[in-house]
Formats: C-alpha cells, sequence, structure tokens
C-alpha cells in the first residue's frame, strides 16, 4: 500500500474469527502476527461461524486504520511543549477491508 490509504485489490487468506455473523464479520490472517479486520459492504449478509479455519478469496477496498495522534498531526494540529503529539509509526497498524465478494476454497 506504501503511502496510500486506501486501495482496492483481491487477498487470500485464512479466517482466523468470525467476529459477527450478521453483516459478515471476521478476521483473515495477514501473516507475521497480523491480522485484517473484514466486513462486507452491505449488512445483509451472514456468515455462518463454521468459515472459521477455511481459506478465502476476498475482493474489496483495504483501508490504513491511522491513529489518533497521526490524524492530528495530519491536521496540523500538533502543540509544543508538555502536550505535544508525535506520529505514532506502530508496525502492527490494522487494516481493514471492506469485502465486496468472497469465495471460499
Amino acid at each position: 500500500m506504501d503511502t496510500k490509504p486506501r486501495i482496492s485489490t483481491t487477498i487470500r487468506g485464512r479466517v482466523i474469527k468470525v467476529t459477527k455473523t450478521k453483516g459478515g464479520w471476521f478476521q483473515i490472517d495477514a501473516g507475521k502476527g497480523k491480522t485484517i479486520s473484514a466486513h462486507f459492504k452491505t449488512y445483509n449478509v451472514t456468515i455462518p461461524m463454521s468459515l472459521q479455519g477455511h481459506t478465502v478469496i476476498i475482493e474489496g477496498v483495504a483501508e490504513k486504520q491511522f491513529i489518533a495522534d497521526d490524524l492530528q498531526h495530519l491536521a496540523g494540529d500538533t502543540v509544543n511543549g508538555k502536550k505535544q503529539h508525535t506520529i505514532k509509526t506502530n508496525p502492527k497498524r490494522r487494516l481493514t477491508f471492506e469485502v465486496k465478494g468472497m469465495m471460499v476454497e
């Protein structure tokens, strides 16, 4: 993703956990200890809890999740002195994925 906050892409991965069946909320293993939180664009999709452990191919929009300090820094809302904001570069920053289509292997 480099410096882009959003991209349209296709991802293949193993479902770690189905967090909410209504709306299709689940987590995918991204490797190296990272996870991707995914959900369907439309709320009327229901996925089974038995999807956990299966490999899926999903298509949609991946988006970086920013920390509040990052957003304040980008907006120029930083202050000097004791309360100065710092950019937190967290390598485990989560990605969210808005699913438009899914195929189970």
